[in-house]
């Protein structure tokens, strides 16, 4: 394949004007931020049509104010992507988990990370699901209009969604939300020490009804 093409799906995407939560933009923003620095976060957030949060991140707080909505996170998702180019699936990935420690930081009563720490006893597959299930419950606590599913597909858990915040309201020739694979991958490594192969198998912005990640249920061997 080509060059990753992003366009705004001619159709209006019902997803991209759900409201989400003001901590989450500004996680994400400072993770894009260490990662590309003060004056290329400048440049992608007036890129994108969000010049208005330069010096003004949102407030560090698990609430939705209803001043930010899903289609700003796929804004700046896009926007990296097209600033990183080809590297855009390593470096998306690396904001997601750095975006992701912030979240650890921050809500460790919401998602119930105490209990994900005393579930180290359990089978790493066990250990998985839980974590995962914590994620998503942590989201529906804060976004009830959320909606998310686990399956379990025999050697591989998949974390489904059908209100994806990385590319609602987009449309692309390839999957591109690979900022929540780096979450997965960061929540996860935090919860047991070890790294996993996850895939998205599945995205919105290339018509499917959902987006699906994949995680492996071994540890990718050291």
């Amino acid at each position: 394949m080509g060059a990753l093409v992003i366009k705004n799906k001619v159709e209006p995407d019902p997803v991209a004007e759900l409201p989400i939560v003001d901590a989450y933009i500004r996680w994400a923003l400072l993770a894009a931020e260490d990662v590309i620095g003060k004056s290329g976060m400048i440049a992608v957030l007036r890129q994108i049509g969000l010049a208005h949060l330069i010096d003004n991140y949102p407030p560090n707080a698990l609430q939705v104010s209803g001043n930010l909505k899903y289609s700003d996170y796929a804004n700046l998702n896009a926007g990296l992507l097209d600033f990183f180019g080809r590297a855009g699936k390593s470096m998306t990935m690396r904001v997601g988990r750095i975006s992701a420690r912030h979240g650890i930081e921050q809500q460790s009563e919401l998602y119930g990370l105490a209990a994900l720490i005393a579930s180290k006893i359990l089978p790493i597959s066990t250990q998985i699901k839980l974590g995962l299930e914590a994620m998503q419950n942590g989201y529906r606590k804060v976004m009830p209009h959320v909606r998310l599913a686990i399956e379990d597909r025999g050697d591989r858990w998949a974390y489904i969604t059908e209100t994806c915040t990385m590319c609602a309201g987009k449309e692309a020739n390839d999957h591109i939300c690979w900022t929540f694979s780096g979450v997965l991958q960061e929540l996860l490594r935090w919860q047991t020490g070890k790294e996993f192969d996850i895939d998205e198998v599945q995205c919105r912005a290339q018509g499917s009804p959902v987006c699906v990640w994949e995680i492996s249920k071994k540890p990718k061997e050291t």
